[in-house]
């Protein structure tokens, strides 16, 4: 194969993709690699100046991508991540939902059961249509790869480091997941076990999903590491399991590479614990799910909703903080009800407290403050007729000086 300039770059943004959806996106960008696919019966695109100047995907506004994680250790094969990546290929901009595995849905032909036995009963079709009747869209492709693939991916880029919440622990026949609390190194298998422990339940999980994708965008994607980058892919290939073909997939790539950090949202389906003669669902929360579904149309579009009214409290203890967040937040269509201190000046990460259905909001917030690992808290207890939205917590992490050199969002 030819390591031309523009292979390493392919490679680069093709595994970069492997890392941001758990390797289910690294499945779509694993077409993108102009090697061909095994066997090289599908022929690749030509990328000669007009394909270059061609606009990806014309006449398209939104494209929704199913990726699915799938779990072939029990007898019978189930999707245990299910995820859907929403692209506007026109502004370059893109939302993931993350919909947990438990989450009880109609499934065609079946009836209501958790949202990863249509996997089992149907493959990637059945998944396909179950997920397009769940969420009211239309799914234009999707990509499977299972979790083995996912263990040596990580192998490949040398591990990853994460912070390990708390004491991590399951023995079944099926799982080993024993972790200790605690920032440390994960191989592959460690990871794995980091991101299925559900114990905690799969809304918990779901965010662990997001944190490692995170953890190896921000240690992996650079181009010093082009070799794993470029040997993560081929495990990719492999394993691909997708109905994408090489236009797409090379259109893909050239919305993909163009999305900038502040142009993805990440969220999750909602649900509440729920059990049903014995055995456990997630009951999902349609009132809220439909929300959500409509902020990730706004974001996609790059609609705007009212800013709302923010308490500001102080939990670093630098001098001022809290006074310039809050003409920051001003500054960007905010009002503020209060500046303060909080009840401790310890606090090391930001701390975003929202109103069920205000998570917008508080992401707004993050973003506006430029503390992108701020933790997104929401209070179900919330009085529904208060005017305060949110309150920030300010952490170390939040860096005045930078958030005053920023222009209004």
């Amino acid at each position: 194969m030819k390591q031309s300039g523009k292979l390493w770059d392919i490679a680069l943004y093709m595994v970069a993709a492997v890392v941001v959806v758990m390797g289910a996106l690294g499945a779509v960008s694993a077409l993108m690699n102009p090697a061909g696919p095994p066997g090289g019966s599908t022929p690749r695109p030509k990328v000669g100046i007009v394909q270059r100047l061609r606009e990806p995907f014309p006449g398209r506004t939104q494209l929704n991508v199913l990726l699915l994680g799938c779990d072939d250790v029990e007898e019978v094969s189930r999707s245990d991540t299910i995820m859907v990546l929403f692209l506007n290929p026109r502004l370059k901009r893109a939302a993931v939902l993350s919909i947990p595995r438990d989450s009880r849905v109609q499934i065609p032909g079946h009836g209501l059961d958790k949202i990863n036995h249509a996997y089992a009963f149907g493959e990637a079709e059945l998944a396909q249509q179950t997920v397009e009747q769940f969420l009211g869209i239309t799914v234009d492709y999707y990509a499977q790869i299972g979790f083995d693939t996912f263990v040596e991916v990580v192998d490949e880029l040398g591990g990853v480091n994460v912070d390990v919440e708390k004491r991590m622990r399951k023995v079944t026949y099926y799982e080993n997941i024993d972790l200790h609390k605690g920032y440390q190194h994960l191989d592959g298998r460690e990871a794995l076990q980091f991101v299925r422990y559900r114990n905690d339940g799969d809304v918990q999980r779901g965010k662990r999903q997001q944190q490692l994708l995170r953890a190896l965008v921000d240690q992996k994607l650079n181009i010093m590491n082009s070799h794993r980058l470029l040997a993560a892919g081929s495990k990719i290939i492999e394993q691909l399991n997708t109905d994408i073909d090489w236009y797409a997939g090379y259109d893909l790539l050239r919305v993909l590479r163009q999305i900038p950090a502040s142009g993805i949202m990440i969220g999750t389906a909602p649900i509440a614990d729920t059990s049903i003669n014995g055995v456990y669902y997630g009951e999902v929360r349609t009132h809220d799910l439909r929300q959500l579904l409509g902020e990730i149309n706004d974001h996609l579009s790059g609609a705007q909703r009212l800013a709302g009214t923010i308490e500001v409290c102080n939990g670093s203890g630098a001098t001022g903080v809290a006074g310039v967040a809050a003409e920051r937040l001003t500054e960007s269509g905010f009002e503020i009800a209060d500046v303060g201190n909080a009840d401790s000046f310890e606090y090391h990460r930001t701390v975003i407290n929202h109103r069920a259905g205000d998570r917008e909001v508080a992401r707004r917030v993050r973003e506006v403050l430029a503390v992108p690992d701020a933790q997104l808290i929401e209070q179900h207890n919330w009085d529904d007729e208060a005017e305060v939205r949110a309150v920030v917590v300010l952490g170390k992490d939040f860096d005045a000086g930078r958030v005053t050199a920023r222009r209004a969002y």
